[in-house]
């Protein structure tokens, strides 16, 4: 049954950027697919969708559009948006067809999660409609960040990103600054290049995660610095810049670079510097949600 309250409204969706705090490579699968173990945060920035529903009284319900801010410039059949909606529509036809105006905040190949944290905040929106659709099964196939991306909890996530861990706690607040150089990276080169064989460095995820989140690592980043040598500098930069932060390493297959702070105020200093430095790569600050 739809919700009627909902559907008479225009309704904004937030997609969270998600940031991996480590992320091992375990083993390449006899599907070609490999076995990954991932700690998935989410953080308070990220896109915004509006979902402007026709009246069906004064509009054709199977009329839609999508409009992106800026515009990327992908294909609508490849763009994660509009696939999702043609899939949740196949499960409840009764679904409208939105107008979808979306606010670009995140930078594409960037490994901030945004083309799935979209089609999440389409299975969002469909979810408020229709409460009993079973949406999520029917994305899931979309990509491998989507179960993470429609759960948003800092969580540890296995398989293919897609078989849920327990809830990762102590986080939330933590101060981040986020650093992205000019580029993106493919992740299917990434893994192309990867050298596997290591064994996961933590098996004990318990107790606060800074104790145990150095010793993690992400695989991906070797392999991304080879690819985008402008990933190491960023690094570099996070990890010598003033504040002190606890953490620093790549998110995702890359390219954006991440640190993880105690306070504000020394987050906020270091974007300062980084921005001076590199006018022209994306950063921002941010906090776990």
């Amino acid at each position: 049954m739809i919700n009627a309250a909902y559907a008479a409204e225009t309704v904004t969706v937030f997609a969270p950027a998600k940031l991996n705090l480590f992320l091992h490579v375990l083993g390449r699968r006899a599907d070609g697919y490999h076995d990954l173990e991932s700690l998935f945060v989410f953080l308070d920035i990220g896109d915004r969708l509006q979902f402007e529903t026709p009246d069906s009284a004064a509009a054709d319900a199977s009329a839609g559009d999508l409009v992106l801010d800026p515009d990327p410039g992908i294909p609508r059949e490849q763009n994660l948006i509009w696939r999702a909606l043609a899939w949740v529509r196949a499960v409840e036809p009764r679904l409208p067809q939105p107008r979808i105006r979306v606010e670009k905040a995140l930078p594409m190949q960037a490994g901030l999660g945004g083309g799935s944290a979209d089609a999440a905040a389409v299975v969002h929106w469909a979810e408020g409609l229709f409460p009993s659709g079973d949406f999520r099964s029917a994305v899931a196939g979309l990509g491998a960040d989507l179960p993470p991306a429609m759960d948003q909890r800092a969580r540890i996530w296995r398989g293919t990103g897609d078989v849920a861990g327990d809830p990762v706690a102590g986080l939330a607040g933590t101060p981040v600054l986020l650093l992205k150089p000019e580029g993106g990276v493919s992740t299917a080169a990434c893994f192309q290049r990867l050298s596997l064989g290591r064994a996961a460095a933590v098996s004990d995820f318990s107790g606060p995660p800074r104790a145990w989140l150095p010793s993690t690592r992400n695989d991906l980043e070797a392999p991304a610095r080879d690819l985008n040598p402008d990933i190491g500098v960023a690094l570099d930069v996070l990890a010598g810049v003033a504040g002190e932060p606890w953490l620093v390493r790549m998110t995702g297959s890359g390219s954006t670079c991440f640190a993880l702070y105690n306070e504000k105020g020394p987050r906020d200093a270091a974007l300062e510097a980084v921005q001076r430095r590199f006018p022209g790569w994306w950063s921002a600050a941010a906090e776990i949600l």
